[in-house]
């Protein structure tokens, strides 16, 4: 799969837990500010988005920033499945989507990619004690084939978080299952 550079969207390394943590972290730091070194939290979500990602085996690990919103992180991977995906199978992970969703889940919609592959985006609202802010899950289906590309969108704050929902929205629509 090939994905288009996104501006605003920084991968980091995925040659170890410890590496993608620690790039995690910095670029994090970065974009929220020198006074964010403080915060505890930005090592620990680093650290657990860093687990996620290579416990799924993860392509894909990044930051992704805006002027106007919080830095989120962006999980994404390729699953293969066993039997070939059909012309309905969008629809039925959308209906699927729709039927399972519990109260985190806020809307699914589907679309198309500029390549004509579909989409399905699950958008969840993470609620616990404290709430643990926003998260978008877009899957782009290789109706050709056994492929999906699955991208998770996560932000701790929500704040700017239609910003960040659309950067994921340009990266979604570059992917390119031929290569």
């Amino acid at each position: 799969m090939k994905l288009a550079a996104i501006p605003g969207i920084t991968p980091v390394s995925t040659h170890s837990v410890e590496s993608t943590e620690r790039e995690l972290t910095k670029l994090i730091i970065e974009a929220r500010g020198a006074e964010s070194v403080h915060d505890p939290g930005i090592a620990i979500a680093a650290r657990d988005a860093a687990e996620l990602a290579h416990g799924n085996g993860a392509s894909l690990v990044a930051v992704v920033e805006h002027p106007s919103a919080d830095p989120a992180v962006l999980i994404g991977m390729i699953v293969t499945v066993d039997v070939p995906l059909g012309s309905s199978a969008a629809e039925e992970l959308r209906q699927y989507l729709e039927d399972a969703a519990g109260a985190e889940i806020r809307e699914v919609t589907e679309a198309r990619t500029e390549r004509g592959y579909p989409v399905v985006i699950a958008e969840r609202i993470l609620v616990s004690n404290p709430p643990s802010g926003c998260q978008l899950q877009a899957v782009v289906l290789d109706s050709s084939g056994r492929r999906l590309a699955v991208f998770t969108l996560h932000s701790m704050t929500g704040r700017g978080w239609l910003e960040l929902a659309t950067l994921l929205g340009r990266l979604v629509s570059t992917v390119d299952f031929t290569l």
